[in-house]
């Protein structure tokens, strides 16, 4: 049996308080989240869903979004609510440990990402059985070149290396493995105090390898309040 655990409960500080919650911000006649819902309920593969929650005031919110979706495409599924805990890491093993022991495979899901689709979602079913991991991913287009500073950049000047871009691939969401690799990739980072920003970062501290599957179609995650315009330019598209 396959699970789902939808990530919704980011603070989004790159937001800058512009917007309360990108999550339920208006996006045309719905928002991020109701569109994520729905691509996962009306996916028949999924048996069960974890959405992994801010605080009380958002999940009253989330629900009733929830209760919209559901009435819009009649799903059997009874989502399960779980509160996140202080990282993405935390948040994610929490859910895991929530869904049912029959469930063998699990898609995690950035809510961020709204424009995910339901035959992916499939494809991505299909791959994580025959290959216990896979991630929707795309390969990267631009040079790309490390640099001896962050990414607050500094104004001195500095070396750089350019580094091979056939080789890099930009990570997305959802990303899906078999539970128990999740679960114990994700007792690994804890026990090691490893900061870790996403399901195969985790597969790779217990030396998983991971099948990499690239979306024909825009997956673009909603961290500015520009991004908001795109989600909405494509769904008019």
């Amino acid at each position: 049996m396959h699970g789902a655990i939808l990530v919704a409960g980011g603070k989004g500080r790159r937001m800058k308080n512009k917007v309360e919650d990108k999550l339920l911000h208006p996006i045309l006649d719905t928002n991020a989240f109701r569109l994520c819902c729905e691509a996962f309920l009306i996916s028949k593969e999924i048996t069960s869903l974890v959405v992994a929650y801010r605080d009380e005031e958002q999940k009253q919110a989330l629900l009733a979004e929830l209760e919209i979706v559901q009435q819009g495409v009649k799903s059997s599924v009874s989502p399960i609510m779980i509160r996140g805990g202080e990282e993405r890491k935390d948040s994610v093993l929490n859910s895991l440990r929530a869904l049912p022991d029959e469930c063998k495979f699990v898609q995690v899901h950035d809510c961020a990402r709204p424009m995910i689709r339901s035959a992916s979602i499939s494809m991505i079913t299909e791959a994580v059985e025959k290959n216990g991991a896979v991630v929707a991913c795309r390969p990267v287009q631009d040079t790309v070149r490390e640099c001896e500073s962050h990414h607050a950049a500094s104004k001195e000047p500095q070396s750089t290396k350019t580094l091979d871009r056939t080789r890099l691939w930009l990570m997305e969401t959802p990303q899906a493995a078999r539970k128990d690799w999740l679960i114990q990739g994700f007792q690994e980072a804890n026990q090691k105090g490893i900061f870790i920003t996403d399901e195969i970062a985790a597969l790779e501290l217990i030396n998983k390898r991971t099948t990499f599957l690239q979306l024909d179609y825009p997956n673009p995650k909603i961290t500015k309040v520009d991004d908001l315009n795109l989600v909405e330019y494509l769904l008019q598209k």
